[in-house]
């Protein structure tokens, strides 16, 4: 199924599963770890999508997988229509510039021995994107554009900080010119007060561009703030999609609701009478539980909850906003 029609759109993501073998042995027969388990998405040009749910539900390996460093076990990844999951060696070439990430920490994610102009150069060399003069040029400009100063470009990553850092892996993948970046929990390994910062610094980027963004992340009060739709991710599949406003005002499945409820308010009166709150721990994706996966979590579950699972359809009086769930708000 899939749940926006993909003309015109900039990716489209159909029954997408990346499974990985786990164990197996002489004794013991091989599992099957479902990380993604069928997922569908649409991103228009432009477009903010976030991507948000518990650790291990899934998030940064079907980031991986668009992004084309995760294989797909099955289903297709379209980027402008083209197959990019087909054996087409100039598709994911293709693909492969135009989908760029930013990952999570900026500590890790920049090669120590090299200084920042040969980092934020570097896609430009594999690509093969302009000649030597033009290349430092472009090296130049990304420093100006992430608000880092050109004298930069000569040291090396220890000498910066985290915030800094960040901005730098932010002009790496700008550098071939992407159309859509992966930005995956870009601002969890940052202090508060560079949170912002980072997060200004790509919404502007996004305006001057014309960026799409997946926008993987926890932090729903981020999430609020930049995205324009919101999909949410369990045990391995969307169990609802929605624009911001209406998933934050309205949700409609049990598990986004837990998600919000779970949000801590300071203040008197600011706890809202019948949360819903999910207790025990996500299953292990190597044996999801039959029916609707959130049914062993869900306080609403019925009996057709543990039998039937349910289709990701639109929510009653709600087409935009569709849902897993056979009892929607």
């Amino acid at each position: 199924m899939t749940i926006l029609p993909s003309t015109g759109q900039l990716l489209a993501v159909d029954a997408l599963r990346v499974h990985f073998p786990v164990g197996g042995g002489l004794f013991r027969a091989a599992r099957t770890l479902r990380a993604v388990d069928g997922v569908d998405l649409t991103i228009a040009p432009g477009e903010t999508l976030a991507l948000v749910g518990e650790s291990g539900c899934g998030k940064t390996t079907l980031g991986r997988a668009v992004a084309g460093l995760y294989p797909a076990t099955a289903g297709t990844i379209r980027f402008r229509g083209v197959d990019v999951t087909a054996d087409a060696a100039r598709a994911r070439t293709d693909a492969r510039r135009a989908i760029q990430t930013v990952f999570q920490d900026p500590f890790s994610a920049l090669n120590p021995r090299m200084p920042v102009s040969a980092i934020v150069i570097e896609p430009l060399k594999i690509h093969r994107i302009g000649t030597r003069r033009e290349r430092a040029a472009r090296a130049r400009e990304l420093m100006e554009q992430v608000g880092l100063p050109a004298d930069a470009l000569n040291r090396y990553p220890h000498e910066f900080s985290g915030g800094q850092r960040q901005r730098i892996a932010i002009a790496r993948a700008l550098s071939p010119g992407p159309d859509l970046v992966i930005a995956d929990e870009p601002l969890s390994a940052l202090d508060v007060s560079i949170q912002s910062q980072i997060l200004n610094l790509m919404k502007d980027l996004q305006a001057a561009r014309l960026l799409s963004y997946l926008f993987i992340s926890h932090d729903l009060a981020v999430v609020n703030h930049l995205a324009d739709r919101v999909a949410v991710m369990y045990l391995g599949r969307l169990v609802e999609l929605a624009p911001r406003d209406a998933l934050f005002r309205t949700p409609s499945h049990p598990y986004t609701r837990a998600l919000l409820d779970a949000i801590p308010r300071i203040g008197r009166g600011r706890m809202r009478r019948g949360r819903v709150l999910a207790g025990g721990d996500v299953p292990s994706p190597l044996a999801p539980p039959p029916g609707c996966r959130f049914h062993p979590r869900c306080p609403k579950a019925q009996p057709v909850c543990r039998e039937v699972e349910p289709a990701l359809e639109p929510a009653p009086g709600r087409p935009a906003q569709v849902a897993a769930c056979h009892f929607k708000d």
